[in-house]
């Protein structure tokens, strides 16, 4: 067995689908978990990706894969990981500065810099209605967070410099999900992100040692790591066996419902914003899910028409 067998055949379009909606559904947890949280964002994503590198270090061991990738493999998965760590960083960074509704809300505009972005990884030619989508989410994002929410501009430029981490990195994973198995690719790329986490630290302090964090926030981290970090990690991964990353961002795109939705049940008193915010936020993700499903129709008229461009392996 090749080492990106993992010993299972891709998944087929649906059942690539409702393991995609799974994924979002705990990914949308994550913001409720960080405004839980009583640390700062980067020793969030420090603890965060320490413990999750800590499982695929013993997983990758545990099925006998060798740790060596091709040097240029490594330099990718380096690259990508250190858009994980500006993404984690600034992702909580808006939580904490402007709440759980701006930091979420911002990451629909990730289908736009997935547009600008997946052409350049694939080397595939720009598609003009994926601009056009993708701007469009854009602006009604900063409209919305701007005008309905009234946050202030510092938390949406926050969470828009989020979202482009988060399209960098989730593009680049439709590439090295195809040349690693996912258990390497989380770990070299979590593991990048430690050490860029931990470099910051060095430049700007505020580090929290292990033994002075409350008994609560571990076990907020702990469940932050292995259910929400982990778990929809390695699906995702093998989610972009099957579907093209745009797809993928698309449904991503769905995660602000998923957190508007737990938010207003956990902290109603904080996250409750007026009825036309959820109308814009409610109208964002209409707009995103026509796409997919248009894109849809148009792929059961032509094969492989929401298949990756790019070859198998390399």
């Amino acid at each position: 067995m090749s080492d990106t067998d993992d010993g299972s055949r891709p998944l087929g379009k649906g059942a690539a689908h409702g393991l995609l909606q799974l994924t979002v559904l705990l990914w949308g947890a994550t913001a409720l978990l960080g405004k839980s949280l009583g640390v700062g964002a980067r020793v969030l994503v420090f603890y965060r990706v320490l413990v999750v590198a800590c499982i695929m270090a013993g997983l990758v061991r545990l099925r006998g894969l060798p740790f060596r990738v091709p040097r240029g493999t490594f330099y990718e998965l380096v690259g990508a990981g250190t858009c994980v760590a500006f993404h984690w960083i600034a992702f909580y960074a808006t939580v904490k500065l402007a709440g759980i509704a701006v930091a979420v809300t911002c990451l629909s505009a990730t289908t736009f810099f997935t547009a600008l972005l997946e052409p350049v990884v694939f080397r595939r030619k720009v598609r003009g209605e994926e601009l056009v989508i993708g701007a469009l989410v854009v602006v009604g994002v900063a409209l919305l967070l701007r005008v309905e929410a009234e946050r202030p501009s510092s938390g949406i430029v926050l969470g828009l410099v989020s979202a482009f981490f988060s399209a960098a990195f989730g593009t680049w994973n439709g590439r090295l999900g195809k040349l690693e198995r996912a258990e390497k690719v989380t770990l070299y790329e979590l593991g990048t992100a430690l050490v860029v986490t931990g470099f910051t630290f060095f430049v700007r302090p505020g580090f929290v040692a292990p033994w002075d964090l409350a008994r609560r926030d571990v076990v907020l981290l702990l469940v932050l790591a292995v259910f929400c970090t982990t778990l929809p990690w390695l699906w995702s991964l093998r989610v972009l066996r099957t579907l093209r990353p745009f797809t993928v961002s698309l449904s991503v795109s769905l995660e602000p419902v998923y957190s508007l939705f737990l938010a207003y049940l956990v902290f109603p008193n904080e996250e409750r914003l007026g009825p036309r915010f959820y109308l814009g936020a409610a109208a964002l993700s209409a707009l995103v899910c026509g796409h997919a499903w248009m894109k849809s129709r148009r792929g059961r008229a032509g094969a492989g028409a929401d298949e990756d461009p790019a070859p198998e392996g390399g």
